[in-house]
């Protein structure tokens, strides 16, 4: 597979209330050399409560020379699959569908989607799982009618491990469920445990749980990568910074994804607005990072 021909996008907490605002960040994003930009979470929940913004923002990117390619679902204590809680179970696969339909309204046909964030005090994890299996038998056929792949994502939490990630996809065998590899979460799980302050270590010890440390995520999870998150970090903090920031080894992951069949879209889920970056430095970064690596 040749990535050069797959879609490159850049995650923006495009947040802003005040349109023109708004156009000013998709024109920054255009006049840099970006093509597409993520339907992302926070976008998702400001369309799904405001039916004006939701007809006005595939205009603006359109006027902005943009598109969206891949979407984030909103993801929270009330919102991931993995919700046990009968009171929650409704109004999260209310809004799981909702999100799904919006995601196909605007011509994306991939989403990523956390498979749990927050565990709930007196269900354990299996439990939690179980709600999560439960969540893709009713939510599949939906992603499946509209033609969205639900795309399960790596993190460095209980419930969202590679192996959790991968009985999913082999439980639910379907063209619409696939995974999404996060390069920064990769790091953290295959090399945080020399350093006591690793994320991993909190999330997995407030259930009284050692890390379960991994090994070669990215080839693991290779077959059935749809998308990707690409951003850095030196393996104890979700930091989301630029590659060449962190300890990533860019010439091992960027031709390795090349390979994945089913890839269908690179991203930067960089966070510019946590780091300072400048829009024309992370579009060139990742400008100069695939160049060098798909050649």
């Amino acid at each position: 597979m040749n990535t050069k021909q797959i879609p490159f996008t850049y995650f923006f907490g495009l947040s802003v209330t005040d349109e023109k605002l708004r156009r000013m960040a998709l024109e920054e994003f255009a006049a840099n050399g970006a093509e597409h930009l993520v339907l992302s979470d926070g976008l998702l929940k400001a369309v799904a409560g405001d039916p004006k913004l939701y007809l006005k923002l595939p205009q603006e990117l359109r006027d902005a020379g943009l598109s969206f390619v891949d979407a984030h679902a909103p993801f929270g204590a009330e919102t991931d699959p993995a919700v046990p809680a009968p009171e929650y179970r409704r109004q999260m696969l209310a809004r799981l569908k909702f999100t799904l339909q919006i995601v196909h309204d605007y011509g994306v046909d991939t989403c990523c989607v956390h498979i749990d964030t927050t565990l709930y005090a007196g269900y354990t994890p299996e439990q939690h799982f179980d709600a999560a299996r439960r969540t893709l038998d009713e939510v599949l056929p939906v992603a499946e009618k509209l033609g969205v792949v639900i795309c399960l994502e790596n993190i460095f939490k209980p419930l969202n491990t590679v192996d959790d990630v991968l009985t999913l996809i082999g439980e639910f065998p379907s063209p619409c469920l696939g995974a999404c590899f996060d390069a920064g979460h990769a790091n953290i799980m295959e090399h945080g445990m020399a350093d006591p302050a690793c994320v991993a270590y909190d999330r997995f010890g407030k259930i009284g749980r050692e890390v379960p440390w991994e090994h070669d995520v990215l080839g693991r999870m290779l077959p059935y990568i749809v998308n990707c998150h690409l951003h850095d970090n030196h393996a104890a903090l979700d930091e989301h910074t630029l590659p060449g920031r962190g300890t990533i080894d860019w010439r091992e992951v960027i031709p390795k994804l090349r390979t994945a069949p089913r890839l269908r879209s690179m991203q930067s889920e960089v966070l510019p607005g946590r780091h300072g970056i400048p829009v024309k430095t992370l579009v060139d970064t990742f400008g100069c990072l695939l160049e060098k690596y798909l050649d």
